[in-house]
């Protein structure tokens, strides 16, 4: 009889966190802990709304790492982006929509994009590190088969390269010169 390996995590809470911007949805995230239940991590599992986040496991030692020394000073969401792995620039505000949802940040009046910390985080840690919990692995990234194809970028799609004439030029501005001299050599009469 073998014996399963230890889960990696516990998964303590799952929970959505509206997100701060315009577009609204939600951002659905877990607190994990570790097997022995002394530190705690969280991992944002969803977005409903579209665009891009790291699956990655954060330590919340690292979030609280970020916050500044005077807690009365307002911090952008950008803070959070040192806690990361992960470069998507969503990462720092879903983060700051997930310690507002807990009661951990509160906006700042009159600044959305501003937050203060707010809330008892020592007591807030305790109380989910008391909670059940149940094993938790998080996903792992596919690899693909030996010998399976591999996935197909626009530059290897036939006739999806993009013809550079003019070097060191935006896209937009190709050949807006040859079809200005086209349409001049069009408009007068011969």
């Amino acid at each position: 009889m073998t014996e399963s390996p230890a889960p990696a995590y516990l998964a303590l809470k799952t929970d959505t966190a509206q997100k701060l911007g315009r577009t609204g949805g939600g951002i659905t995230f877990k607190v994990l802990a570790d097997p022995e239940r002394q530190q705690l991590f969280l991992t944002i599992v969803g977005n409903d709304g579209g665009g891009y986040y790291s699956r990655e496991v954060v330590a919340f030692d690292a979030v609280e790492a970020c916050l500044p020394a005077d807690h009365a000073q307002p911090l952008a969401a950008k803070v959070f982006a040192p806690a990361f792995v992960g470069r998507s620039s969503n990462n720092p505000g879903f983060m700051a929509a997930i310690l507002r949802s807990e009661g951990l940040l509160v906006g700042v009046e009159g600044k959305p994009h501003q937050h203060l910390v707010a809330g008892d985080w020592a007591a807030w840690k305790a109380t989910l590190l008391a909670l059940p919990g149940e094993p938790y692995a998080p996903p792992v990234k596919e690899v693909p088969a030996a010998g399976a194809p591999p996935e197909m970028t626009r530059q290897d799609i036939p006739g999806g390269e993009e013809q550079d004439d003019h070097p060191g030029r935006r896209k937009g501005r190709k050949n807006r010169d040859v079809k200005a001299a086209e349409e001049v050599g069009h408009a007068r009469p011969t």
